[in-house]
């Protein structure tokens, strides 16, 4: 006997839950376009704040390669660019330096980055084909490209964010294939390459406990336990270093950016970095809804990872921080690629009245 469930007319999306969704995004739109148009005086935000911090990790990663210590190495660079230097949180952790020093030139470190790049690329597609059509999968890959071009971008490579971000990519597409000791290596790299992937080893860590998978729990805690110890060690060395007359912060983390921000944070895919914000806000949105609706392999830890980011850049992040959307914008793709059938299944909720689950007619055969 089939059922109204069975039936390939009956939405995946009740007629309630539809309803929902769709005041959700109505809600989310008219905010969003009210934080764009209408922003609070001096919170306008902006993408980056130029090559300046580029500039400072590449005189780093040279002294470093040349034998210096690297927080001596930071101290000196940042307080001569003018950085705010009394909080450990302006300090970035030495991982990304100590790595990109051990090459002959920081280019190796670019092309180790390519390669990083080119793995998500390839997971991504082999996770996709599972249920879609080559079509849908190429369109994933020509979308993940314009989050990834910042790789071979000048000296955009040395942005720690685009490390994790990448690696954060190739994680989910290893945990999608099924290599799920791949996964939370390339993780826990990039957790160490920046502490802003936090957010998504957590999600991995609740999804792994979830299922039940306690050797992935036990890496995961071990990784986050050894990582912790890091930070401690990271934090009395800039203690060590500071001078007594460091520059201080004018402001804190917590800036409250709204929409603006989040939306902003989601340009960092080059197909949208120079349009209008109102072209990213449509995209974001159409991204989230895709992801909403799917329900593949990898659908509830990519949906909780992008959540988690955009949720916590409604509250922390200045506005020049934009560029740490590189986080989590190869992500979306993996949304945009499915509107189309979510749009139409959200219509057919919609539609659904409860006479269409009644058995009576085609809905119920036996």
């Amino acid at each position: 006997m089939s059922t109204a469930a069975a039936d390939p007319r009956c939405p995946r999306w009740s007629r309630a839950r539809a309803r929902l969704v769709l005041v959700a995004l109505a809600l989310w739109t008219v905010w969003s376009l009210a934080a764009l148009y209408w922003p609070r005086s001096g919170a306008a935000p902006a993408h980056v704040q130029g090559g300046k911090d580029l500039v400072a990790y590449r005189r780093i990663i040279e002294r470093v390669h040349s034998g210096e210590d690297y927080y001596s190495a930071a101290g000196d660079e940042l307080r001569g660019g003018g950085y705010a230097t009394s909080s450990v949180f302006n300090w970035r952790p030495p991982a990304y330096a100590w790595l990109l020093a051990a090459f002959p030139s920081p280019e190796w470190g670019q092309a180790l980055l390519g390669l990083l790049a080119l793995s998500a690329l390839g997971l991504a597609y082999a996770a996709d084909r599972e249920d879609g059509s080559v079509g849908r999968s190429l369109a994933l890959l020509l979308a993940m490209v314009g989050a990834f071009i910042w790789c071979i971008d000048g000296d955009a490579f040395l942005s720690q964010e685009l490390w994790a971000g990448v690696l954060i990519a190739v994680s989910i597409g290893a945990f999608a294939v099924g290599q799920r000791a791949s996964g939370v290596a390339a993780g826990l790299a990039a957790l160490a390459l920046r502490e802003l992937a936090l957010p998504y080893v957590m999600v991995a860590l609740f999804l792994a406990c979830r299922e039940r998978r306690w050797r992935e729990v036990t890496a995961w805690g071990l990784g986050l336990a050894a990582y912790a110890g890091f930070l401690a060690w990271h934090a009395w060395q800039v203690q060590q270093h500071l001078t007594g007359n460091e520059l201080a912060e004018a402001d804190g983390w917590i800036q409250l950016g709204g929409p603006a921000f989040v939306i902003h944070t989601s340009q960092m895919n080059v197909w949208l970095f120079k349009l209008p914000a109102w072209v990213a806000l449509l995209y974001l949105t159409a991204s989230i809804l895709g992801l909403a609706w799917w329900s593949g392999s990898p659908a509830a830890r990519i949906r909780l990872t992008v959540a988690v980011y955009a949720l916590a850049f409604l509250v922390i992040g200045k506005p020049f921080n934009g560029y740490w959307g590189l986080l989590y914008v190869a992500l979306l793709p993996f949304g945009i690629i499915r509107i189309v059938p979510a749009v139409r299944e959200l219509v057919q909720g919609l539609r659904l009245t409860s006479s269409a689950l009644q058995p009576h007619g085609s809905a119920i055969r036996s």
